[in-house]
């Protein structure tokens, strides 16, 4: 077969050795390691999956149709399966890719290239897609623990209550009908809250089970190895997590559910240092009444060791009344002890050069 002879000119010079990085009309243009990481998952995908149509789709989304089309070898080392097809497949992507990096994601959503990535190499997905989504999940109060509480909508008064008591605590609580703001697409705010939570607290009543989107965050939460903490609301626990025991809450106050949320928290290390590190902060808003509450259930639980609570006290801006409510733990913990002066010796000083 006799080989077509191809005279192009393209609008972009190649750097040889350098990768992703072009002058294009005299004014280069370089992507940043999380995209050049990208592009090589789409370039990966592009080698293993793409027809000669869906060059043409990415051409035509990109608005780089001229080129795909007038690349010299990309469609015949395709068609023939010759050695260099993976270098033309590069070499097209990052002259795309690389004129504008916000296309990146446009490819990336319209192939699922991030889906078939998350299920071939689902640990370095994580450091490719998810550090992306922890980043924009702007919804979190920071320092807090993350808790995503999975409930029934018929349920939003409660849950507004609980979420309320929960700040209190240090805990910063995803629902979505009060953190979902339009006109935010809900379905992406959902994925960031259940791609970014340290925990997921499942309000278990009649009906949530049958609720495919309750369902659907659970077995997110168990796919992603995190905590889930099932509350008993007048259902029990099922399925794959069934084995969990739930915390029964028929008939208790937000403020006793939180607390109960809280108490479990702090039994699981992963979390408690993250936790009262939080607590601090959060103490420093509360009530003196509210304050006191707080540090005497904290120390009834026996979670938490009396250097942390002694910390805890010292960060939470006591005021002199509140020393005087709290005398009595701030005595056994020993916290607000002046610090002894530091013993300088003096040997040696009469001792000349």
């Amino acid at each position: 077969m006799r080989q077509r002879a191809y005279d192009i000119t393209l609008p972009f010079c190649w750097t040889p050795g350098l990768r992703s990085s072009y002058i294009i009309k005299g004014k280069k243009l370089s992507m940043d390691a999380l995209d050049r990481k990208k592009v090589s998952v789409v370039t990966k995908y592009a080698v293993e999956s793409f027809t000669e149509g869906d060059w043409y789709t990415l051409g035509q989304i990109t608005g780089k149709l001229d080129v795909v089309t007038d690349h010299p070898r990309l469609f015949r080392s395709l068609s023939f399966g010759d050695d260099d097809y993976d270098y033309c497949v590069a070499q097209v992507l990052d002259i795309i890719l690389s004129d504008d990096p916000n296309m990146i994601g446009d490819v990336i959503d319209h192939f699922d290239i991030d889906l078939w990535y998350q299920q071939k190499e689902p640990e370095k997905y994580q450091k490719v897609f998810a550090a992306t989504k922890v980043a924009s999940a702007d919804f979190w109060v920071d320092g807090q623990l993350r808790a995503f509480i999975s409930h029934l909508s018929s349920n939003k008064e409660r849950m507004s209550a609980m979420k309320a008591e929960l700040s209190h605590w240090g805990i910063s609580a995803f629902i979505a009908h009060e953190d979902i703001e339009p006109p935010r697409e809900w379905m992406n705010e959902l994925e960031k809250g259940l791609e970014t939570m340290d925990v997921l607290v499942a309000v278990i009543e009649p009906g949530f089970k049958e609720s495919a989107w309750c369902a659907q965050e659970v077995g997110f939460a168990l796919g992603r190895h995190v905590d889930v903490i099932p509350l008993k609301a007048g259902l029990d626990p099922f399925g794959f997590f069934g084995k969990i025991q739930g915390v029964q809450i028929k008939g208790k106050l937000p403020t006793e559910v939180a607390s109960e949320i809280v108490r479990l928290l702090l039994k699981k290390p992963k979390h408690r240092d993250k936790l009262l590190r939080a607590m601090g902060k959060a103490f420093r808003g509360r009530q003196s009444e509210q304050k006191e509450r707080a540090f005497k259930l904290l120390d009834s639980w026996n979670v938490a060791t009396d250097s942390q609570i002694r910390a805890l006290l010292e960060n939470s801006s006591l005021s002199d009344f509140e020393r005087g409510s709290l005398r009595a733990l701030i005595s056994r913990v020993e916290a607000f002890k002046p610090q002894e002066p530091e013993q300088v010796s003096t040997e040696g000083d009469e001792i000349p050069f």
